[in-house]
Formats: C-alpha cells, structure tokens, sequence
C-alpha cells in the first residue's frame, strides 16, 4: 500500500457505493455530486493500489479486494460510533440521532410514539428508515440501526426482540360491498370474491399464507400490490377485497372501506421492537426503549382507542 492512508470521507463514498451499486445513487443519497464521487473512489483505488470494483451495466459488483476494504470500512466507523456512544455515555449527553429501521405498515403509528418522544428530548434527531421488509433486514444485517420494528422478525442468532404491540389483521372490502350486509361471514365465503394482497415475502402476506394454510382456505389472488395504501384505493374502488394490518385503516379518513366481521378473523401477530446483540446501546436507544416501557405503548393505545371511538376509522366510510 501506499504511504497515503484512505480518508474517512472516501472510505464513507465507498460504504455507500456498496450498498447502492450505483454512483449517480451514492451521488444523490450523500448529496454530492456524481464527478465528486468517482475521484474519491479513484483516489482510494490508488491508495489501496488495488482495483475495488468492477462496472458491470448500471450496476457495481466489488472484487475480493473490495470486499476485505469494504469490512475494514465497516469496523473503523462501527469503533468510531462506539466511540461517540462511550464518550457521550460519560458525559450524559440527551442529545445525537436515533437510528430507527422499520417495515413500511409500521409508519402509521410509529410518528405517534416519535412525537411526544422528541418533545420531550428536544436535542434529539430521528434518522427513521422505513422500507418493505427485505430492505429493513438488509439493514439488521448491516447492523445499521439502534432499533428495528418488524410484525416477524428474520431468523438470527443475532437477534433480540420482544412483542410491544398488536397487529390484527383484517378483512377489508368497498363500504357498499354486498358482504357488509351479510355479516357474520364464513370462512369458505371468503373464496368466492377476488382478493388484492401484498407482495410475497411481506409479513403480512406470509401471515395471510399460513393462515390460509391452517384453515386449507384458498383465496383468489387476482392483483398482487406492494403499496398498503395502493391497495385501500384499489379495494374502495372494488377491484377486490383485501387483508391489512388493522393499523393502516387507525388513522385514515378518506378511503371509503369496510371492516368485515369474518369466522377466525382478526389473524393475531404483534409487531416486535428488535435489535441485534452486537451493537452497543447508546444513551439514546435506552431513552427511547424506557419511553417506550413507561409511556410511549399507553399513549399510542389511548390514541387507537380514541380513533376508533371518535370515528377516524369509522367516519366517511371506513368501519
């Protein structure tokens, strides 16, 4: 190797270039621009004296080289943080950012607990990234994050994860649906009407899958969506029925949907507040975890309730 050591500024570029396989992406993501990105890589290139990727398309594949530079980079700024959390932790800083990773169905009650907790902890920046679940447990991987949400956690030996809430999930149709008036509804009734699910691989669709595993029910699955929102507007436009987590309807108010009242239904899953066993807990990540124990779950409970009561849920259709 050279006599130059790789910057902290270049070895940053090159984690990103890894994650993105995209130089135009990295540009954009560290808000820079495009020129500025290809002579850091070409300057750490000729530090390491070693070719770190190739160009294959319009994507980035990393050679071995850049692979060992690539888990060189994530340890130094892993010790870096560490770092930072140690020093902060002696000083009893309430101040920084709090990384969280969570799936997208989680975005509509997650900025409930977040507000009440930056009112109260004004010094402090949430970095929220919100993604379907392959993303976020890409992410869990990577070791990204303080804390991850997640309705089914991924299979790891670096894994800690507890329940913090319900996720019901439910049966949705248009309010004027002929099945609205003829509730109770069966099982095996279900099968007659075209459905609009979630992609497979998402936790709701894998639930969905085992359920109608256990109960040997076998639904239509005419459209295949990965947006909750796309399918609320999809099903208020009669394309089909649909399954959802009874939180994306807690806090609508335009889409004219139906709760149906179905025999085994809500399935019952919970979402989980998750982080791996490797990462040190900074001052923050404990502040949020405590908040969350002593105020946070009422308060977000008191507000479903008070939705639903008050007609969020119920109001222009949706009930």
């Amino acid at each position: 190797m050279a006599n130059r050591m790789p910057t902290l500024r270049q070895l940053q570029i090159f984690l990103a270039l890894a994650e993105h396989k995209n130089i135009s992406k990295v540009a954009e993501a560290l808000h820079i621009s495009q020129p500025s990105v290809s002579i850091q890589l070409k300057n750490l290139t000729e530090v390491l004296e070693l070719q770190l990727y190739h160009v294959n398309g319009r994507s980035i594949e990393l050679t071995e080289a850049g692979e060992a530079a690539l888990s060189t980079a994530r340890e130094m700024f892993f010790g870096l943080n560490k770092l930072q959390i140690e020093l902060d932790n002696l000083k009893g800083i309430k101040s920084g950012v709090l990384k969280l990773g969570v799936v997208s169905t989680a975005k509509y009650f997650l900025p409930i607990l977040l507000g009440q907790f930056c009112k109260r902890y004004p010094l402090i920046d949430v970095e929220l990234n919100v993604g379907n679940r392959q993303k976020i447990i890409q992410r869990f991987n990577q070791n990204k994050d303080d804390y991850y949400v997640f309705s089914q956690c991924p299979d790891s030996d670096n894994l800690i994860a507890e329940p913090f809430l319900d996720n019901p999930l439910v049966v949705v149709a248009p309010v004027n649906h002929e099945l609205t008036q003829k509730m109770p509804i069966s099982l095996n009734r279900l099968s007659h009407y075209p459905f609009l699910l979630r992609e497979l691989g998402s936790s709701t669709r894998r639930c969905i899958d085992d359920f109608c595993k256990l109960h040997k029910l076998k639904l239509k699955a005419k459209m295949t969506i990965e947006s909750n929102e796309a399918i609320k507007h999809s099903v208020a436009s009669d394309l089909g029925l649909s399954i959802l987590s009874s939180h994306t309807l807690d806090y609508m108010q335009e889409v004219s949907l139906a709760r149906l009242d179905v025999e085994h239904f809500p399935i019952q899953s919970h979402w989980y507040l998750a982080r791996t066993k490797n990462r040190n807990q900074t001052v923050l990540a404990e502040l949020f975890y405590q908040y969350l124990q002593e105020e946070g779950l009422t308060l977000l409970q008191k507000k479903i309730a008070a939705n639903r009561k008050n007609g969020v849920s119920i109001g222009k259709g949706v009930r």
